[in-house]
C-alpha cells in the first residue's frame, strides 16, 4: 500500500511543485483551503481524523515578507498559529510532520560567515519573527517533527507551473523591460532551485526531529549573485542594468547565508547557488 502523504499550500509556488514530483509514487492528499482551513483547529483535527495521513508535509504559509509585515495579526494566524494546529493533529493521529521554516529568521544576525542551526536568532522583520515561533512552538508540540529553513527559491521564468517573484523571473522581466535592478553589496543570501528543494524533501521526511537548514550555499553579495545569475542566463551587458547598491545594509550587512552540513550528514546535499542555477538552466526540470 502506497504512504498517504498529505501536503497542505498545494496549489502553491513550493507546493504545487511537490505535488507533481510525488504524485507517482505516494497516496497524496491535496485539498483547498475550504476543504483544511489551518485556521480552525476543529476543522484541522477533523480533517486528520478522517484522513489519517502518514506524513504531512506543510507548505501553507503566508511567504511575502512585505504583506505579512502590514498584515501581522494575519502573518501570525497562518505562519504560526496554523503550524501549531497541524503539530497537534499530528500528534494526535500519529503522522509524522515536516514543515518549512525560512532563512528569514537569521536577519539580524550579527555573524558573518555560514550560520548555523543553533546561532543566536534575532529576526528584525514580522515573517521571520513568526517564524522562529513557529519553530520553537511546533518543536515543544511536536519534538519528532522535522522544520527546514528554505533560502528563497527560483523556477527558470519559462515554467508552466506557479512562479513567484525570484532572481531568474526578476532578471528577465527587468532585461525584457528595459529596466533597471539595484543588488545590495552589504547583503548576502542564498538562492535555491525550487525541484532540488522538492527532491530533498522527499528525503527529509525520514530526518529525525529537528530544525534544519536546507537550501543552496552562497559566499558572493547579492550584487555579484545577480551578475552571475544574468549571464548564466545569456542576458547581455549585465553591467550595464544591474546596479550595485552601496547604501542597503551599510551600517548592519545582512547574511542570511546558511551551513547546511547538519543535513550534509544525512546524506541530503544541495548545490552552490551558483552552481544550481548553472544546472538549472543546463539541465532543467520539464513539467510538460
Amino acid at each position: 500500500m502506497m504512504k498517504k502523504i498529505l501536503i497542505t499550500g498545494s496549489s502553491g509556488f513550493l507546493g504545487s511543485r511537490l505535488a507533481y514530483y510525488l504524485k507517482d509514487k505516494y497516496d497524496l492528499l491535496l485539498p483547498s483551503h475550504g476543504e483544511l482551513n489551518v485556521s480552525r483547529e476543529e476543522a484541522v483535527r477533523n480533517y486528520m481524523e478522517e484522513h489519517h495521513p502518514d506524513v504531512v508535509i506543510h507548505c501553507a504559509a503566508l511567504s511575502n515578507t512585505w504583506y505579512c509585515e502590514q498584515h501581522r495579526e494575519e502573518s501570525h494566524r497562518v505562519n504560526v498559529q496554523g503550524t501549531v494546529r497541524i503539530s497537534k493533529a499530528c500528534k494526535l493521529t500519529g503522522a509524522k510532520l515536516v514543515f518549512m521554516s525560512s532563512d528569514q529568521v537569521y536577519n539580524a544576525t550579527p555573524l558573518p560567515g555560514l550560520l548555523k542551526e543553533e546561532d543566536v536568532l534575532q529576526p528584525v522583520n514580522i515573517y521571520g519573527q513568526h517564524k522562529l515561533e513557529c519553530e520553537q512552538r511546533t518543536g515543544w508540540n511536536l519534538p519528532e517533527s522535522v522544520g527546514l529553513r528554505l533560502t528563497w527559491m527560483y523556477d527558470l521564468p519559462d515554467s508552466h507551473m506557479k512562479l513567484n517573484s525570484n532572481i531568474l523571473v526578476n532578471l528577465q522581466k527587468a532585461y525584457n523591460e528595459g529596466n533597471t535592478i539595484n543588488a545590495a553589496i552589504h547583503e548576502y543570501r542564498g538562492v535555491t532551485n525550487v525541484w532540488d528543494v522538492v527532491r530533498n524533501i522527499e528525503k527529509a521526511i525520514s530526518l529525525p526531529g529537528g530544525i534544519y537548514n536546507f537550501g543552496s550555499g552562497n559566499t558572493l553579495n547579492s550584487y555579484e549573485l545577480h551578475l552571475k545569475a544574468a549571464s548564466l542566463l545569456g542576458l547581455k551587458e549585465p553591467e550595464e542594468w544591474i546596479l550595485s547598491d552601496n547604501e542597503r545594509f551599510h551600517d548592519e550587512p545582512r547574511n542570511l547565508t546558511m551551513d547546511c552540513s547538519l543535513i550534509e550528514e544525512h546524506g541530503i546535499h544541495f548545490c552552490d547557488s551558483v552552481e544550481g542555477i548553472h544546472e538549472a538552466i543546463l539541465r532543467p526540470f520539464r513539467t510538460k
